[in-house]
């Protein structure tokens, strides 16, 4: 994926998709958004956003990667097109990926007109990580799924414990027959 898709759009973009900076703008404004916008629904969703990351984040980066201690490909292989800086850390899970599908999976869970957006972000900013040559493609999936099963995980969770549906107002699996 790293050589076989490269191509000169990407290469412009994908090292700008993948830069911290920029793809936590867009979760800073949603968080605002949730916390100033949404009521006591959006407040509790914006401080369990920050839990859910927190929780992501230290299990794919701190956690995972020490005991898989995979290396990252261009200082494993040869011919890597590393088209950012990397770290020495170690590869596996990503923690973009993770920290992405944890977000767009608990926000989307509460909020469903959010879901395409947040799972587009998400899927771009891993993607990004194999495209710009730190990650490979295992490492995403890797991250990916461990951001949903605590993201998935925590709106049930949330839900049971603080009673919390989503904002149709409707129980996620309520019979519409039933009314």
């Amino acid at each position: 994926m790293n050589e076989t898709t490269a191509n000169p759009l990407f290469d412009a973009v994908m090292p700008f998709i993948t830069e911290k900076a920029h793809f936590i703008i867009p979760l800073v404004l949603l968080w605002l958004v949730l916390f100033w916008k949404a009521g006591r629904r959006g407040r509790i969703v914006a401080f369990l956003t920050l839990v859910v990351i927190a929780i992501s984040d230290q299990m794919s980066a701190h956690v995972l990667k020490s005991i898989f201690s995979r290396e990252r490909p261009p200082y494993a292989l040869e011919g890597v097109r590393l088209l950012v800086d990397t770290t020495r850390s170690f590869s596996f899970p990503s923690a973009h990926a993770a920290n992405g599908l944890a977000v767009a999976s608990f926000v989307s869970s509460f909020y469903p007109r959010t879901k395409l957006a947040l799972y587009l972000v998400a899927t771009l900013v891993a993607y990004s990580r194999v495209y710009v040559g730190v990650h490979y493609p295992l490492d995403v999936i890797g991250g990916a799924a461990l951001g949903l099963l605590i993201g998935f995980s925590a709106a049930a969770l949330s839900r049971r414990a603080l009673r919390l549906e989503p904002a149709s107002g409707r129980k996620p699996c309520q019979d519409v027959t039933s009314r």
